[in-house]
């Protein structure tokens, strides 16, 4: 995700599509259903996914509505409904292939705000656990519904306005081959509609106002060079799941810290929390 959260339309979606899959060898250590930030799509698991999957993982992953091969006319946005009812979809269809495994919801920023959706919505599905990569939270954030009020505005007044978004292949702060993807990629957005922003806005508010209710083991992941997700929402998160998170903080790290430079560190910090829970 690469805007601020310091600060719409919704359209019918194309129905979800064959998910993509990562497998372990053999039978999995557990599934991890997986959810990409906001103006990205599945491939934003090319470098987390082979190495979980190498480590005994299953990983399940899409495009969400909206977004790579589900993109909306002119960048709509397909809203909060839709992105929480496929997600769970998808949980669904992970849960049927590995009745006999433990499942967690893996969510990069927007797709961390939609994982806790789904968990605080769905209580009956058999989801173990979450991990949360920087997700897209905004309690305590000074003056947050003074920002909300100008952006709804905005969002009201010139819907289809576009703001654009930087992504340099050579951004250091992310993997080489991440960097160029993101610059690269046809089906990664560098404009967004300003309405599709309020959506994202609106999304990462429900999260923050339904992470008082998760009762799931759940691993935050944060990184120090987070320019999108303020560190207040991540802190207020973690004082609500009290005894049930564990935080692990990567001082260099980029808002997507699963496509930083130090990548492989976060999926060791993963593996080694997936390894402290019952399999």
């Amino acid at each position: 995700m690469p805007f601020a959260l310091s600060a719409c339309a919704t359209v019918p979606a194309p129905p979800p599509p064959e998910p993509r899959i990562w497998s372990a060898e053999g039978p999995p250590r557990a599934v991890l259903v997986a959810l990409h930030s906001f103006g990205d799509h599945d491939d934003a698991f090319n470098l987390a996914a082979p190495a979980l999957a190498d480590a005994g993982y299953t990983v399940y992953a899409f495009d969400q509505a909206g977004f790579g091969d589900r993109t909306l006319l002119d960048g709509r946005w397909a809203g909060e409904q839709r992105l929480v009812a496929d997600a769970a979809d998808l949980v669904r269809r992970a849960a049927r292939q590995h009745p006999d495994r433990p499942l967690y919801l893996l969510g990069e920023s927007l797709g961390g705000a939609v994982a806790i959706l789904v968990a605080a919505r769905h209580p009956e599905l058999p989801v173990d656990g979450l991990i949360l990569a920087a997700p897209a939270v905004r309690e305590g954030i000074r003056l947050r519904y003074g920002w909300n009020v100008l952006i709804a505005t905005a969002a009201t007044l010139a819907p289809g306005y576009k703001l654009n978004v930087s992504r340099p292949p050579d951004d250091p702060r992310l993997a080489p081959a991440a960097a160029r993807r993101l610059a690269d990629d046809p089906q990664v957005m560098r404009r967004v509609r300003m309405d599709a922003y309020w959506g994202l806005i609106k999304l990462a508010d429900s999260a923050s106002d339904a992470a008082p209710g998760l009762t799931r083991p759940t691993l935050v992941l944060y990184g120090g060079e987070d320019t999108s997700v303020p560190a207040i929402g991540i802190r207020r998160l973690n004082q609500h799941l009290g005894e049930r998170g564990d935080y692990r903080y990567f001082a260099d790290g980029p808002h997507l810290l699963l496509q930083g430079r130090h990548w492989p560190a976060v999926v060791d910090a993963i593996e080694q929390w997936l390894a402290t829970l019952p399999h």
